[in-house]
Formats: C-alpha cells, structure tokens, sequence
C-alpha cells in the first residue's frame, strides 16, 4: 500500500531515507516542469531542483506532517527558480535567444511562440518608454553596465539614472501584467530588473 504524503512526511522527519527517495521521485517531474518553465535551461532547473530536494533533507525537523508537502516543495521550488533568475541571468537571456533563432526551422512548439509572444510583449512595453528611459533600461539590462557606467556614457547623473530606471522597471513590470501572462512577468522582471 503507497504511503500518503503526510505519512512520508512523518518518516522524513524521523530521518528516514527511503521516505524522502519515495517523495523524490514522487515530486521530480512536477517541480522539473515549474523549474523549466521559469529558467528554460535544463541545467539551470536541475539546479534548481537539487537545490530544493537538498532543503527538504536539511529541514526535515520542522516540516509539518499535517500540510502539504507538495505545496511546500512547489513553494520552495518557485523561491530557489527566482533566485536562480537572478544568478544566471546572462545564461538564461543566452538560451532565450537560442530558442527565438530556433524559430526560424521550427515554429511548432508550444514554448517557442509564448516565448516570442513575451518578447514582442517586452519589446512593445519598451517602445512606450520615453528615449532616455528605453536607453537607461537597455544599457542597464542588456548591456550589463553599471550605474556609473550608464551616467558617464550618457552624461547624467548617477541618481538620474536610477530614477529612470526604476521608473521603467515599474512600467515593464506593470506592463507585462496586464498583456502577458505571469511566467513571462516574472522571469523578464527578476531577468531585468533585479
């Protein structure tokens, strides 16, 4: 007879091993399925799952048997992805850029079009920034350089700068929630603007 969650959640707790392998395995493909979703890199959401699977051993003890532990792995899984955004934000970026010029040979996939929706969303969203705040956004996000660097470039001052781009990064954010859906949000904002 398979165990309930809430029973291999009582054994995790009592430090068994084959509890917590019975809820690896049980939980491995849903929480790979959110982590690919937000990251889109394979390695990055392999990452990222071990990285969960690794805190669910370490805090075993003050797990509650009574709630769901499959709530608390996706909720784990949701904080560990945001954080692993912005790490790897420049690996991320580069494999969303991998799979825009894959659509050339093959625009079938399901990923692939919201993909360029969210793109054509973004890149709509920064076409109503005024010029400066479109070029204080883009020198920031996509060129990766600092706030001093994007002062002296443009000849502004440093405050200036984060004023602009705190401005546009609440403009995208809003932005994209209102047309485009809450995946592209919160990868493009914890991408952009973290």
């Amino acid at each position: 007879m398979e165990l309930t969650d809430n029973e291999l959640t009582l054994r995790l707790k009592q430090n068994d091993e084959v509890a917590f392998e019975t809820l690896f395995r049980r939980y491995y493909h849903y929480l790979y399925s959110i982590a690919i979703q937000y990251v889109k890199d394979p390695a990055l959401a392999e990452d990222a799952l071990q990285e969960v699977y690794l805190k669910l051993w370490t805090y075993r003890a003050q797990l509650d048997e009574l709630q769901s532990v499959r709530n608390y792995l996706a909720t784990a899984m949701r904080h560990q992805v945001l954080n692993s955004i912005r790490a790897n934000k420049r690996t991320i970026l580069r494999h969303m850029s991998h799979q825009v010029t894959q659509t050339e040979t093959d625009t079938t996939t399901e990923e692939t079009l919201l993909l360029n929706e969210y793109s054509s969303v973004l890149q709509d969203g920064l076409r109503k920034l005024s010029a400066q705040r479109r070029l204080v956004f883009t020198l920031r996000s996509e060129e990766g350089l600092s706030n001093e660097e994007v002062a002296s470039k443009l000849q502004i001052s440093i405050n200036t700068v984060k004023v602009q781009y705190y401005h546009a990064c609440r403009f995208l954010r809003d932005y994209l929630r209102q047309h485009a859906g809450i995946e592209a949000m919160i990868l493009i904002v914890a991408t952009f603007c973290s």
